[in-house]
């Protein structure tokens, strides 16, 4: 069963254990919490971009008919700004226009964008200073998309990709030389360093299987190390250069926005998994409370009336399914995804497949609590069920393994066992100290004395190795046959697994018994001449000077005669 797998944790190690969750319940659900509050504050506006780089926000149309049509015009000439290299960013300038109420920003004759009061009003600044703080980022941005597309800057990224490589390179044949010679060091290790996974006897793993797990586990990360420095290598190589560093600037970001999606998952996830595991930690403290107080029941150093002692380990296991299944129940909902329609669909065709396809193992399995608390039989009990006699060797939930007297092992499925007639030969004798009676019928002839033939079977019997001489055996008269009487003989053992050789030791006594005794057992039916005919008697229990009797011969006048005078007139 599932619960006779779980390990033991001594008390104060267990105690340790449950003070380190709830400290970590206190401490990390605040943290969850913080780390789900947004630091900033959304920015209401459009953004004005360079090469996809958002310099800053606007949030007023001003003159166009959009905020977003405004934005993408301001966009636009500073792209054109940048590609004219003609115009040197020194040329950029502020210039009041009082008439409208904006300050605009331009190069030479170029106009850029205008700044309103509703714009410094958006951002609680004044219409000159927010001009000369948008006046300063452009130039900054301008220069900055120049000097990447300048011949110095593309030759040292044209190195910068160069070293990359040969540094990806050399890694690469570094782990592809170190890992075999890895591989090979923990098959090295298999007897030495990696032992074998025990609990208690059970062997779980062996070093061999230990070592195989390790390889593989390893070759995971040896794939994910490669796979990450490709990754890492194609976003900062593709980075360096101004065509593709939006391609880089896409690959660095999607993998981080990935991870940082992942990192957000599992400190949301941490409660409910601390949850998970208090819940864990009681059932399992709860199930080493019920196996004590079984094992206790079973061992008979503590009695519950009525509940018998073969009841306690079939008892625990029940209760151990019904702890486990109501401990699931209530962690169903912690785990993840469990309220997703698609995880509900999966619970409820694994569970009808599992109702459709196990109704025989379940009908067994209810069928093998029932025998256990119907005490039909114990392992090493002698039964007899139908036309089956034999040893009970294994009581399992969903069947019973019966060893004939052949030595043949019978498996029985409970359901069966439940709707057939189960005769025990060792309940009474476990229950009640009450012997068992094993029986055997003789028939002797007329001519032996009935008193003679009871003193005969009964010594025959006492003599028997398994007998017990008290209560004594005894013999009853059960028919008066033609030509013989039956005898049946009556006596009591303490050994029902020996049945056969106590039968045959105590039919090799009778005969001895019978024949010492001078009595002719007629059984089958014998019949015989007495006259000139030997005696069914072995010669070894007959005197020395025994003869056969010879024939009697009678005239046939004389009887005739005899019985003419004898006839009446």
């Amino acid at each position: 069963m599932t619960c006779s797998l779980i390990l033991k944790i001594n008390q104060p190690f267990g105690a340790v254990i449950t003070a380190i969750f709830v400290a970590l319940v206190i401490i990390i659900t605040p943290l969850c919490s913080f780390s789900q509050t947004p630091s900033e504050l959304p920015i209401n506006g459009v953004p004005v971009e360079l090469e996809n780089k958002t310099l800053f926000f606007i949030q007023d149309k001003l003159f166009s008919p959009s905020i977003e049509r405004r934005a993408k015009l301001i966009s636009s000439s500073i792209q054109q700004l940048a590609d004219n290299d003609a115009i040197p960013t020194e040329a950029l300038r502020t210039r009041e226009v009082e008439s409208e109420a904006v300050t605009i920003i331009h190069a030479q004759s170029i106009p850029i964008m205008s700044v309103s009061d509703v714009d410094a009003k958006a951002v609680k600044q004044t219409r000159q200073a927010l001009a000369n703080e948008y006046l300063q980022i452009i130039k900054n941005a301008i220069n900055e998309y120049r000097e990447k597309r300048s011949a110095s800057y593309l030759t040292r990224a044209g190195v910068l990709a160069i070293v990359s490589t040969i540094l990806l390179t050399v890694i690469l044949l570094i782990l592809w030389n170190i890992m075999p010679q890895f591989y090979h060091w923990l098959d090295a290790q298999q007897d030495r360093l990696i032992p074998n996974l025990r609990v208690q006897n059970l062997e779980l793993l062996s070093s061999q299987q230990i070592s195989a797990l390790l390889q593989g586990f390893t070759k995971i990360i040896h794939f994910a190390v490669v796979l990450s420095l490709l990754y890492f290598y194609l976003s900062f190589v593709l980075s360096l250069f101004p065509q593709t560093s939006q391609l880089g600037a896409s690959l660095f970001f999607h993998l981080q926005n990935t991870l940082t999606s992942i990192w957000n998952g599992v400190l949301g996830y941490l409660p409910k998994l601390l949850t998970i595991s208090l819940i864990a930690l009681i059932t399992r403290y709860f199930l080493n409370f019920l196996k004590f107080i079984f094992e206790n029941i079973e061992r008979g150093t503590l009695s519950i009336q009525g509940f018998y002692p073969e009841w306690a380990r079939p008892t625990y296991h029940l209760v151990c399914f019904i702890v486990i299944a109501f401990a699931i129940a209530i962690v169903f909902p912690y785990l993840p995804g469990s309220n997703s329609p698609a995880f509900q669909a999966i619970s409820i065709v694994i569970g009808a497949l599992i109702s459709l396809g196990s109704s025989g193992a379940i009908a067994n399995a209810v069928a093998g609590f029932s025998l256990v608390y119907t005490r039909a039989f114990q392992v090493g009990d002698r039964v007899e069920i139908g036309d089956l006699m034999g040893f009970v060797e294994e009581k399992q939930l969903l069947v019973t393994r019966i060893r004939t007297l052949n030595n043949v092992l019978v498996s029985i499925p409970n359901s069966a066992l439940l709707s057939s007639n189960i005769v025990n030969y060792n309940t009474l004798l476990r229950d009640q100290q009450t012997p068992i009676i094993i029986h055997t019928t003789v028939s002797l002839g007329y001519d032996t004395p009935w008193r003679t033939a009871h003193e005969t079977l009964i010594t025959a019997a006492i003599a028997t190795t398994d007998i017990l001489s008290q209560p004594s055996p005894f013999v009853w008269q059960t028919a008066l046959n033609d030509f013989y009487i039956s005898y049946e003989l009556r006596a009591y053992t303490n050994h029902p697994t020996k049945l056969e050789s106590i039968y045959s030791e105590l039919h090799q006594n009778i005969q001895d018994q019978c024949n010492e005794a001078n009595i002719e057992i007629c059984s089958p039916h014998y019949s015989a001449i007495r006259d000139g005919n030997q005696t069914t008697i072995p010669s070894e229990y007959l005197s020395s000077d025994y003869v056969a009797p010879g024939f009697r011969v009678n005239s046939l006048s004389k009887n005739s005669q005899s019985s003419g005078d004898k006839a009446p007139d």
